[in-house]
């Protein structure tokens, strides 16, 4: 079971990380990709089609963020987020069975 305020803590961090190495653009489009991923988790029936197209983004986002930032940092980033990381591994066993 995820904490969803561990959860909101861990995307606004995860927020400011990408504004700062990114833009507040990105942080934008990070935060509505996490959202949508949430409510594709809740509604099945949007889940596989929406699903993948969000953890595309997220991932893409924290690829870059990792091109960005020093190894060390971006360790220290992961570390600080194991609700976000545990929820899309979450999303992405529960795929193929939609």
């Amino acid at each position: 079971m995820i904490n969803l305020e561990v959860f909101r803590l861990e995307l606004n961090y995860l927020q400011q990380v990408v504004g700062k190495e990114l833009g507040n653009k990105d942080a934008r489009k990070l935060s509505e990709a996490i959202t949508g991923l949430v409510t594709c988790f809740l509604n099945p029936a949007t889940y596989y089609s929406l699903s993948l197209s969000y953890i595309q983004i997220v991932e893409h986002y924290l690829c870059q963020v990792q091109q960005k930032t020093e190894p060390y940092e971006y360790k220290l980033m992961l570390n600080n987020i194991p609700t976000i990381r545990n929820f899309i591994e979450k999303v992405k066993f529960e795929m193929p069975k939609c």
